[in-house]
């Protein structure tokens, strides 16, 4: 039977490069306290960093694998509040987006996949600094933000904003409803998301493996995000948030370049 040591080296990111597998689960320690936190997420926190240690490709798939757990959990335990009429708009048009994501991933070449990541991060950590007059305002229909939303999920794995500007829209502050919606949208998007990698040829062993090696970064984000939580306001955090994003998205364009 094959030694943990042996498995580990056939890993995106191996005991071999101690640097790389430390800097990676860091920030997915990092990105999952925000996940605890705004309950999306990680795909823009996390994916800039992790493109410095890993193929930009296999970033998407290995998130979809890490936040499956989390992303069911939620669901299961808020389906009584769910909104059926914004799922059954939602649904099919997210699966549409992130199948038509998924194939870019695969078909693009690194170096544009590095930009248009890169700069997709930057863009909405300075909307969120500074938001365009308007620009939140736009009420289109539910079928076009499950597209949108799907085509970021499948390329980047960061669609979880669209649908929440698009469920806030819907259901103001009745926050349970929005949250419980949420969870469902995200925890379906997140298993499609896994099965359309797998049929692309982005999910195997070495992606399974490093998956294993870097999952104990779920429960410490969890406590990290407690713990920032008690100590943050909204606006503190908020501009903590999107600060982080402008300059990776800055780093990882560069890169491309």
């Amino acid at each position: 039977m094959p030694s943990l040591e042996s498995l580990s080296n056939l890993a995106l990111v191996t005991f071999d490069a101690p640097e790389r597998l430390l800097a990676a689960f860091g920030v997915l320690v990092l990105a999952y306290a925000f996940f605890h936190l705004l309950g999306f997420g990680t795909g823009l926190i996390a994916s800039t960093p992790l493109a410095w240690v890993m193929p930009v490709p296999r970033i998407i798939p290995l998130l979809a694998l890490l936040d499956a757990l989390s992303a069911l959990q939620r669901g299961w335990r808020a389906r009584k509040d769910v909104d059926k009429s914004a799922l059954g708009q939602l649904i099919p048009s997210m699966a549409l987006g992130q199948a038509l994501g998924v194939g870019l991933l695969k078909l693009l070449p690194l170096s544009l996949s590095a930009g248009l990541l890169g700069g997709f991060v930057m863009l909405y950590g300075l909307h969120g600094l500074r938001p365009l007059p308007g620009l939140g305002a736009w009420r289109g229909p539910t079928v076009a933000y499950g597209l949108f939303g799907g085509i970021m999920g499948g390329m980047f794995g960061s669609g979880g904003f669209v649908y929440a500007a698009c469920l806030k829209a819907r259901h103001g502050d009745d926050r349970a409803r929005f949250r419980a919606t949420q969870a469902v949208v995200i925890s379906l998007s997140t298993l499609w998301r896994i099965a359309l990698c797998a049929l692309a040829g982005l999910v195997d062993l070495p992606l399974l493996l490093t998956a294993l090696l870097l999952l104990p970064a779920l429960p410490l984000g969890a406590a990290l995000g407690n713990w920032l939580d008690k100590r943050l306001d909204a606006k503190g955090f908020a501009r903590l948030l999107n600060g982080f994003l402008v300059i990776s998205g800055v780093a990882l364009v560069l890169r491309g370049l």
